[in-house]
């Protein structure tokens, strides 16, 4: 991940935006709550959550609030932490805010594998964020980095956090190796003709599902919240469409194309696989739906679908097609990079540049075709409780 990794992530950005009115408003609802906890799923650099965490102090209105961003360990953590330097230094300075691990801290559950310092567990986290607050004076914010992946572990201490939300990162499909997307960049999509291979990566997604599910209810305190925006499709196969489907069709021609030219061997092409996979909103719903309504303790509240404009639109074509290739690039180039590298480490980087232009190319001839590229499902959970049939719900448009 770059340093201008949000410069080319504003669909993620729009995205994650369309779950703010439902993390404020249920933020409203806990305003009770003498610490409330937020875990940012998939932060990346966490540039796109700075806003969101500024309204929720706003709204927190000088109560304590932890805001922590969760990724990968391999995620930059040096670079989110510069970003918030950059964006709340004068906070810091004052005292008012704290953001852990600090640069270059050591000690029990920081890790830092070349990537910047985080906390690899639940638990070392939860303590870090506990130690910062009973600083003197305390701080009214505390920002925390965890390398906790979210499928495979809560990323705090059972029962603690009061909103979990996140933007575009859970069609993420993490078990897919070994798992074929013939034809296809993207699994499930119209070119991806193969029946069995389709069933083997839906099945995956649903176990997937099911597992980052069960992480969320762990971490949640009764009567919080999930909210979710994913990218979606509106139909299952063989019509499953979804985030950046007229690219990722380019994408298939071209690859078709230098294979069928020469140019790349079928095992590169192959390789050209992004583990991911575009639910349906009967898919979200299944394992609510199986379990009588509720599933490892979360309640399904609503499920819907929506569309984002293209945010890198741009009336001159060729400006669109630049930037709106180079968003690929901020999930696509790594991947793509490694395909390429079956042709030869040395042509790897020559290939991938020839790909990315001649994709631009295409994308100029034609820009109306991806004005909305982008297909989202708003999902929102709550943490079973004892609060009753009268309890309050979080609306997407409070």
């Amino acid at each position: 991940m770059a340093d201008d990794y949000a410069r080319h992530a504003l669909s993620q950005r729009a995205a994650f935006e369309a779950t703010h009115p439902a993390v404020l408003a249920a933020a409203e609802l806990m305003a009770s709550e003498p610490v409330l906890c937020v875990a940012d799923l998939g932060a990346a650099d966490g540039v796109n959550s700075h806003d969101l965490i500024r309204d929720l102090v706003a709204r927190r209105a000088g109560q304590p609030l932890i805001y922590a961003l969760v990724d990968l360990p391999t995620n930059a953590w040096r670079v989110a932490a510069a970003h918030l330097r950059d964006a709340f230094g004068p906070a810091e300075d004052q005292g008012v805010m704290v953001v852990i691990p600090a640069q270059g801290e050591s000690g029990p559950g920081v890790v830092n594998t070349g990537t910047g310092a985080h906390y690899a567990s639940p638990e070392a986290h939860g303590e870090a964020c506990r130690r910062a607050l009973d600083r003197d004076p305390p701080p009214t914010t505390v920002v925390s980095m965890a390398g906790i992946p979210l499928h495979q572990a809560p990323s705090f201490p059972r029962g603690t956090v009061h909103l979990a939300v996140t933007g575009t990162v859970m069609h993420w499909v993490a078990d897919a190796a070994g798992l074929a997307s013939s034809g296809s960049v993207f699994p499930g999509y119209p070119d991806h003709v193969d029946e069995d291979e389709r069933r083997a990566w839906r099945i995956s997604a649903e176990r997937q599902w099911e597992q980052m599910l069960e992480m969320r209810a762990l971490e949640l305190a009764p009567g919080g919240w999930f909210i979710a925006a994913i990218p979606a499709s509106p139909a299952p196969c063989p019509d499953r469409t979804g985030l950046y489907v007229e690219i990722v069709g380019d994408m298939n021609l071209l690859l078709a194309d230098w294979h069928r030219a020469g140019r790349i061997d079928g095992a590169t092409v192959a390789a050209a696989v992004v583990p991911v996979w575009s639910r349906t909103l009967d898919e979200f719903r299944a394992p609510f739906e199986a379990a009588g309504g509720t599933f490892a303790g979360l309640e399904l509240e609503s499920t819907e679908l929506f569309r984002l404009d293209n945010p890198y639109w741009h009336d001159n074509p060729a400006v669109f097609a630049r930037d709106y290739v180079k968003s690929v690039t901020a999930w696509g180039g790594p991947l793509l990079l490694r395909a390429f590298a079956r042709e030869g480490e040395a042509r790897a980087a020559g290939l991938l540049a020839d790909f990315l232009g001649e994709l631009e190319e295409r994308v100029a001839q034609a820009p109306d075709r991806y004005r909305w590229d982008y297909v989202e499902a708003l999902v929102i959970c709550r943490k079973a409780s004892d609060a009753g049939p009268g309890r309050a719900c979080v609306s997407s448009t409070s």
